[in-house]
């Protein structure tokens, strides 16, 4: 064929650009039909010569972008079109290219309005828990103990873990929505007032350790004595369990699901550190959880009430059976 099927119907390379494959093809057989009739012998007179041979073109050049029946030649002519003026691909490309502008604009917008909902509630007097309430936009859970892996302390120490033993920390949602937290290397669990957790995402969707903050190496543990034993220990850059907010909202709040899951990180916001650097904290990498019947920081609550009541009753000080309390409270988990 002598010429390009498109420029037989006389298609502009623009809108051979502009258009989808099936929008092409459904203009493509508006057209072929229109032009049979119009060379019809019955309605051309004397020229039937000409309308013939034209027909003919016509029947050529449709079989050959018949998108139907061969998507191969369709996509062929098209891209070889194409390449024979590039002012229109360009012009096409431009286009393209203004489209992905605009959809990325759209979606920093989105993702720019999903983190402003929920730094408001993080940010507010009510993001803590408390007894009753669901609690602000975010991740609201209860009754769950969950086991985390500190991924600052993996990276920073991964050839000296074995001798400052796990890095394994936990979190304790109790009934009431309460946090308690045993941070690595920590025997007691500790009440965070601050920290609303924001969700997780699932350890398949990225690798987060290239997006945390980093600074110069330090001593990050109380005992120098790791680093004394194993000098090589000492990465040349720390990374720490945070993130910018600029970070976050580009790569991860797409993933972000408001769950709990197992083999995801877990993310949260410590209201007074956010108030003064605008940093995300990563918890961990959540790789277990457990139900909570009854949780330990709950029942040493309940202790702490009854012992203070017999307490008073008996004229003791509040703090003298501190030890016993605490057991208790163990044994009836």
């Amino acid at each position: 064929m002598a010429r390009n099927p498109f420029e037989i119907f006389g298609l502009t390379p623009a809108l051979v650009g502009e258009l989808s494959e099936k929008e092409l093809f459904a203009v493509l057989k508006t057209m072929y039909r229109s032009l049979l009739k119009t060379f019809h012998p019955d309605t051309v007179g004397k020229r039937k010569e000409k309308a013939n041979a034209r027909a003919v073109e016509l029947n050529l050049a449709f079989e050959a972008l018949d998108l139907e029946k061969n998507q191969g030649s369709f996509r062929k002519y098209r891209k070889d079109y194409l390449l024979t003026h590039p002012a229109a691909a360009h012009r096409n490309a431009l286009l393209l290219q203004d489209k992905l502008y605009s959809q990325l604009a759209k979606e920093e917008r989105l993702a720019e309005g999903f983190w402003s909902f929920l730094a408001q509630g993080a940010g507010s007097e009510t993001s803590v828990y408390r007894e009753g309430d669901e609690g602000p936009p975010g991740l609201s859970a209860r009754n769950v103990l969950l086991g985390l892996q500190d991924v600052a302390i993996k990276n920073n120490v991964r050839h000296a873990s074995w001798l400052l033993g796990s890095n394994y920390k936990n979190i304790e949602i109790n009934s009431q929505g309460e946090l308690w937290i045993r941070a690595v290397g920590r025997k007691e669990f500790y009440r965070s007032h601050n920290t609303f957790l924001l969700g997780c995402v699932p350890k398949e969707a990225l690798d987060v350790t290239m997006l945390l903050e980093r600074c110069p190496p330090s001593r990050i543990f109380k005992s120098p004595a790791v680093f004394d034993f194993n000098p090589y220990a000492l990465p040349q850059v720390s990374v720490l369990n945070l993130i910018s907010q600029d970070n976050f909202k580009k790569n991860l709040l797409t993933h972000l699901h408001p769950l709990l899951l197992e083999r995801s990180y877990l993310f949260s916001l410590n209201r007074p550190e956010y108030r003064s650097t605008g940093l995300i904290r990563l918890e961990g990498i959540i790789i277990k959880m457990d139900p909570l019947p009854g949780s330990y920081s709950s029942d040493l609550k309940r202790m702490e009430d009854e012992d203070l009541g017999r307490s008073q009753k008996e004229g003791l000080a509040p703090d003298e059976d501190q030890v016993g309390k605490e057991d208790r409270a163990r044994r009836e988990i």
